[in-house]
């Protein structure tokens, strides 16, 4: 069992659950549609205080979060990437970005993102990466024959 209680155990008979972090209703209805088809659990949040509620309530196995969102400095995404570093190190993270430049990449590399998208983003390659967190987060060690 993963020490962080925030993670996923792997035991099959739980859901798998992931959180949408985005300020555009479209943008968070769609991906949780998307993420819904694919068997998964789908929360979504609309800015840095309910993401941070949500984070403390669930565990998640990934949490998808935008750059910006309305009404802030255009750092809630990093906000996000470091309460999880904080609170939740195990739990996966993606970060999706329209304005994004170098510096904002490595911070968000130095922060442990474990996926960084430049918008638009291809749903194709959001469930890609979910699927490689599921796998991975599911998949035992590898241990080395002796």
């Amino acid at each position: 069992m993963p020490s962080n209680p925030h993670l996923p155990t792997g035991d099959s008979s739980e859901t798998v659950r992931i959180l949408v972090v985005d300020d555009e209703p479209a943008v968070l209805f769609a991906y949780r549609k998307m993420i819904e088809k694919d068997g998964m659990t789908a929360d979504v949040s609309a800015n840095l205080e309910d993401a941070i509620r949500h984070i403390r309530a669930h565990r998640y196995l990934a949490v998808i979060a935008d750059m910006r969102l309305a009404g802030s400095d255009n750092g809630d995404g990093l906000d996000i990437l470091r309460f999880i570093l904080k609170e939740c190190p195990d739990t996966k993270t993606s970060l999706a970005t329209g304005y994004g430049d170098s510096e904002i990449e490595k911070m968000a590399l130095n922060l442990g993102v474990s996926y960084y998208f430049k918008k638009p983003v291809s749903p194709a390659d959001i469930l890609n990466a979910l699927k490689e967190c599921h796998a991975a987060a599911t998949c035992p060690p590898f241990t080395a024959p002796s």
